[in-house]
């Protein structure tokens, strides 16, 4: 049968185009294997998973840019920063209980007759005693539970006298206030229990809660990293941003 070269030349750029299509399927397949594989090795590194989009089967990066930062601490600034004052403000008014000082709080009372400002101040002082346990309680670290067992010592220990001005230590180690009972104690009896003991050493313990939650803000500043910045990974130790190793608290 005699083949026309047209014919002939037809079939041949046939099996030309077709082999060519074949190798471009096979560059391609090889393409995405291997972009699925750098974006599998990537999720890796960075604690991601390798998804993949189903309509494209490309690595969906997406879920990597919030891992760009990464802190080394569970708690923020803010609770610190809490716990701080709250230590703070138990150390302030333990001290404007003590009896020590020239013309204390009990003898102006004692010159007005009225307690009205001492009641205040032991108000005052609980109020904020109950959050800074609060905040021992949810901080979690070993120290600030050893802190929080120390205070209901302290607090278990005067029980008998706190009691005689209306205040009385939970099972929680919080304290709760008997209001009536508070305002008609006498002055020499307020200023045997707080002028002395129990809130003087609380205040005194409260200076170290105080200055850990200062370390725990310090370290917040400097906690934030980026897994991408050189000097964090290969800077040296006197850098003032946390490195890639820092441990939780």
């Amino acid at each position: 049968m005699r083949v026309t070269r047209h014919y002939r030349n037809g079939m041949v750029n046939f099996r030309k185009n077709n082999n060519k299509s074949e190798a471009e399927s096979l560059l391609n397949t090889l393409r995405r294997n291997s972009a699925s594989r750098r974006g599998s090795t990537l999720a890796s590194i960075l604690g991601g998973s390798s998804r993949t989009s189903a309509a494209s089967g490309r690595f969906d990066t997406s879920k990597l840019f919030d891992r760009n930062t990464v802190t080394s601490t569970e708690k923020p600034q803010k609770f610190y920063y809490d716990m701080q004052y709250h230590a703070k403000s138990v150390g302030e008014y333990a001290e404007a209980l003590q009896s020590s000082e020239k013309d204390s709080i009990y003898d102006k009372a004692r010159e007005s007759g009225s307690t009205e400002q001492i009641v205040s101040n032991i108000e005052n002082f609980v109020n904020q005693y109950n959050r800074m346990m609060e905040d021992l309680e949810e901080s979690g670290s070993r120290s600030d539970a050893m802190l929080r067992t120390q205070f209901d010592s302290l607090a278990r220990a005067a029980e008998k006298d706190l009691a005689a001005t209306g205040v009385t230590k939970r099972s929680d180690g919080t304290l709760a206030i008997d209001e009536k009972k508070l305002e008609a104690a006498s002055v020499d009896t307020l200023e045997k229990v707080w002028g002395s003991g129990f809130s003087v050493k609380a205040g005194a313990k409260a200076g170290t809660v105080e200055a850990t939650a200062e370390r725990n803000i310090e370290a917040e500043k400097s906690s934030t990293y980026s897994p991408f910045n050189r000097t964090n990974l290969y800077g040296n130790s006197t850098r003032s941003a946390g490195t890639y190793f820092n441990s939780r608290r």
